[in-house]
């Protein structure tokens, strides 16, 4: 019952579902504590070294990063409304899956930044199937990824990914990788801009890649909550394969991106060390599309709700778990 006032189209819905996303939000908050190695990595890194005079703030700072990457995930453009399920189903499992792990959380408001901007890059890229011409999000697309790079700089290798989802969703028009070069290389003109503000070009070119190239920081522990997360995951992922293999051609393209975008972060964990829970952060909106539509395509709606549940009580039990 519970998943299918979510997937109504009524106010109530929207409002159970900011209502649920918000304490989600707002109970792993008040159970979080500053952990020393979160405090050093956010005054080190160059974009946040400014809280250093407002500790009280940072955890808001997060919070209110959170969200933006919340409401910016109802956004379905074009054939993406087809594809990628009820926007209110998707909303409440991507802030379960970034609450359940707090540690990463509000220890990395980078990484934060970083799933955000990527997000809103993927969104760019979707928009771009199936129109012409789209050199101007080609173009912003290589921007936004740059930008990424300029908070985590592992991101920078999510290169792959676009570029694979170049070639399902475009033509391979040679001028849209041009631009798409054009684009990421851009962003070494707001570096600059940074360096000549800070009055120490070289030192503070250098900050800014040696900050944006943290390491892993926070706790690296698997707990209840994301064991509960896992038969989910795994719906999720057996959705991924049953639209690959039996879907339309448009569902098929959009999927091969979603996954692509898992996929290429993978690779970002194993070949870079970000940390696996940073790295659920940086995918949890195709993670959440692929589990939404798992939970949405259960047959039997006690079943249904007792998925929907389970991902709900995830960054509750995490929370609990630690302490």
């Amino acid at each position: 019952m519970l998943t299918s006032i979510l997937r109504s189209n009524t106010i109530a819905a929207f409002v159970l579902s900011f209502l649920l996303g918000g304490i989600m939000l707002l109970v792993p908050c008040l159970l979080w504590h500053n952990g020393s190695s979160g405090v050093d990595l956010l005054y080190a890194h160059w974009a946040f070294a400014w809280l250093q005079t407002s500790q009280g703030f940072a955890p808001y700072l997060c919070l209110l990063v959170v969200s933006a990457v919340a409401i910016l995930s109802r956004l379905h453009l074009r054939e993406a409304k087809q594809v990628f399920g009820n926007r209110n189903l998707g909303m409440v499992v991507l802030v379960s899956l970034v609450m359940t792990q707090p540690q990463a959380v509000f220890a990395r408001p980078d990484v934060l930044v970083a799933s955000l901007v990527v997000l809103a890059m993927f969104l760019v890229l979707l928009s771009t199937y199936k129109r012409d011409p789209v050199l101007s999000e080609v173009f912003h697309v290589g921007l936004l990824l740059g930008v990424a790079g300029l908070f985590v700089g592992q991101s920078v290798f999510l290169i792959l990914p676009i570029a694979f989802s170049l070639l399902v969703l475009r033509t391979g028009n040679v001028r849209e990788w041009i631009v798409l070069g054009l684009g990421l290389v851009m962003t070494a003109v707001f570096v600059m801009m940074y360096a000549i503000w800070q009055e120490a070009p070289l030192l503070a070119f250098m900050r800014v890649i040696q900050s944006a190239w943290s390491g892993s920081v926070g706790s690296e522990r698997l707990n209840a909550g994301h064991v509960a997360l896992i038969p989910v995951t795994l719906l999720g992922l057996s959705v991924l394969m049953g639209s690959l293999t039996g879907g339309t051609v448009t569902e098929r393209n959009m999927m091969l991106t979603n996954g692509a975008w898992i996929v290429g972060t993978i690779l970002v964990l194993l070949l870079l060390g970000v940390g696996w829970q940073n790295g659920i952060v940086l995918m949890a909106y195709p993670l959440s599309i692929l589990i939404s539509l798992a939970i949405e395509k259960t047959s039997r709606w006690w079943l249904a709700d007792l998925l929907l549940a389970t991902v709900i009580a995830a960054p509750f039990v995490s929370n609990l778990w630690r302490l």
